[in-house]
């Protein structure tokens, strides 16, 4: 026997009533309260050197974040500072710890230890964009976005104007070769993807900036070799003869017959 509609509205609206009634408990959690320190200034700087010591980064972050929060002041405060910026970085937080790097370099601009901080920053800044993806496929990093190169190039050579004699110096030198070989190949990538729709300008464009602004890159007999081939097919001739000389007198192996 069935239920009476009115009853069976009733018992829906009651089901819909509890369920009104449950929802701020579900929806408004209650805040845990803040209620101060666990540990003392000391402790928790040597509990975040104990993780640290055991590739624990992510308690080490957090024994440190608790240390900057309730003991903003002390004798541990700069290094840190220091040990949160190189946590975050092993746990692959980049962006945490490029965060932790400026606030640094705006509090402490004399540091000692300071060109270790803008090292990292552009090592953190480098690695942004080198995702799982990338370094386990044959995906180029060049034939994607490079802005957070570019911002990678910025810090590199800013820590080499300020800290030219830093022990940071040489690995910071060899990693702004390989970021500008990255634009250069970000830039031939264009040209080619331009061969293939016949844009031949567009081409040609993208292949001189290369030989203009990246000269040493392993990029430039690519390039030469585009713009004699783009001026050819625009019926420049004398631009497409220009070029064939350099690429002869350069890169000989490159050329083969007509």
């Amino acid at each position: 026997m069935s239920l009476p509609r009115f009853s069976a509205v009733f018992v829906l609206s009651g089901i819909i009533l509890t369920g009104c009634q449950s929802l701020p408990s579900f929806l408004h959690k209650e805040k845990k309260v803040d209620t101060g320190p666990k540990l003392s200034e000391q402790a928790y700087y040597s509990k975040a050197q104990s993780n640290l010591k055991k590739a624990q980064f992510q308690q080490a972050a957090a024994s440190l974040e608790d240390l900057e929060k309730y003991y903003p002041v002390g004798p541990y405060t700069e290094q840190a500072q220091l040990d949160l910026m190189y946590a975050r970085f092993r746990q692959s937080d980049y962006p945490g710890a490029v965060s932790v790097a400026e606030r640094f370099i705006r509090l402490h601009p004399n540091h000692p230890q300071l060109d270790y901080v803008y090292y990292l920053r552009a090592v953190a800044n480098m690695e942004t964009g080198a995702d799982t993806l990338l370094r386990y496929t044959r995906l180029n990093m060049a034939h994607r976005d490079t802005s957070y190169m570019r911002i990678a190039y910025e810090n590199f050579t800013e820590l080499l104007t300020r800290f030219p004699n830093s022990r940071f110096a040489p690995d910071a030198t060899q990693r702004l070769q390989f970021i500008v070989n990255q634009f250069a190949e970000s830039e031939i990538n264009v040209a080619r993807f331009n061969i293939e729709r016949k844009a031949w300008l567009g081409a040609a464009q993208r292949a001189r900036w290369v030989i203009e602004n990246y000269p040493q890159a392993p990029q430039t007999p690519e390039a030469l070799a585009t713009l004699v081939y783009c001026y050819q097919k625009l019926g420049m001739t004398d631009l497409s003869q220009q070029y064939m000389t350099v690429l002869r007198a350069n890169y000989p192996q490159l050329i083969k017959g007509n």
